[in-house]
């Protein structure tokens, strides 16, 4: 079985009112079927409720017929027309580790593990940026419209900059062609499909805390005695590179609580003129800044070899739910 055809049991199953263990027993089996190994799950499962013998049999046999019917349905019509049915998602939901119904440990690819930032101790907010693979995956798909939503979701006049520092609070996606508000891509020239491209580029403003108004004013102060002593000490580069981690650490932070408020709006165009929509809610793991703090660390310390290693496999930090 494809993974086109796990999404589409997927999503039925979603539909279909079965207790969580016997949901997760067919999708083992299908699992093993494709030769995978069954993943345990990241969170805690909800608390699970008794069942008798005769409920698991009888309901145990409505999702075996229907998985049968599904499949068969599936057999018939690949075997009728040879075509695939219309079907997409987000390549790093697709692709992730599944949790529960609709919810998935994003692989490291959506987010590459680097960040831009920006802000000093006068700044009111911090700002930052970074890109994520937001590329979509599916058949018969010709366009992809995207648009993020949420209130705190800004538009073209929320994007005025004071001295070059950030003036308002929240989150937009700045679309290639110099939109914030939607872009509509052809599936086939998508930023992010090979490893040359560009992905889409997000940015995010929060108030600085007292954490990291601390930390700024610690950089600017040791960037000014660098500056002034001329070639830095092994101590003072040391040092500036642990601030400049803990710095992305509170980056990736504002990042996570405004993405975590706004949610990714997918609209595929098919080549039968159909569309489908789809929207996806980010929202970061358990310890996640901890884990990046980590692979900063890594990085950090690693030789030339193993430092690009670790950048093109960067941790996963966020989970993705699919609503339809």
């Amino acid at each position: 079985m494809d993974r086109h055809t796990l999404e589409q049991f997927r999503a039925r199953t979603r539909r279909v009112s079965l207790p969580e263990e016997v949901r997760e027993s067919v999708l083992d089996k299908i699992r093993i079927e494709k030769g995978e190994r069954a993943r345990g799950p990241l969170r805690p499962h909800r608390e699970q409720h008794g069942i008798t013998r005769r409920t698991f049999v009888r309901v145990g046999a409505v999702a075996a017929g229907s998985l049968a019917a599904f499949l068969g349905g599936s057999a018939l019509m690949s075997s009728l027309g040879g075509e695939k049915s219309n079907w997409f998602a987000l390549t790093a939901y697709a692709e992730g580790i599944d949790e529960t119904d609709g919810t998935h440990l994003a692989l490291g690819r959506l987010f590459n593990g680097t960040l831009g930032w920006s802000g000093g101790p006068e700044s009111e907010l911090l700002m930052v940026n970074t890109v994520l693979d937001l590329t979509c995956t599916g058949d018969n798909v010709k366009t992809i419209t995207y648009s993020l939503e949420g209130e705190n979701v800004l538009t073209e006049q929320g994007l005025r900059m004071e001295s070059g520092l950030a003036s308002t609070q929240g989150i937009w996606i700045y679309w290639p062609e110099g939109s914030v508000e939607s872009y509509t891509v052809s599936y086939d020239e998508q930023p992010g499909k090979d490893s040359s491209a560009v992905g889409y580029r997000v940015y995010a403003n929060a108030p600085l805390d007292d954490e990291a108004r601390k930390l700024l004013v610690e950089m600017q102060e040791l960037n000014s005695t660098i500056h002034e002593g001329g070639e830095p000490s092994e101590e003072q580069l040391r040092r500036h590179a642990e601030l400049s981690n803990r710095g992305t650490v509170c980056a990736l932070e504002v990042l996570a609580a405004e993405l975590e408020k706004a949610t990714l709006v997918m609209t595929a165009g098919f080549a039968d003129g159909s569309t489908q929509t789809k929207r996806y809610a980010f929202s970061p793991r358990e310890g996640y800044a901890q884990i990046f703090a980590d692979y900063l660390n890594e990085m950090a310390s690693a030789d030339s070899e193993s430092g690009e290693a670790l950048r093109k496999d960067p941790p996963s930090l966020f989970y993705l739910t699919e609503f339809c």
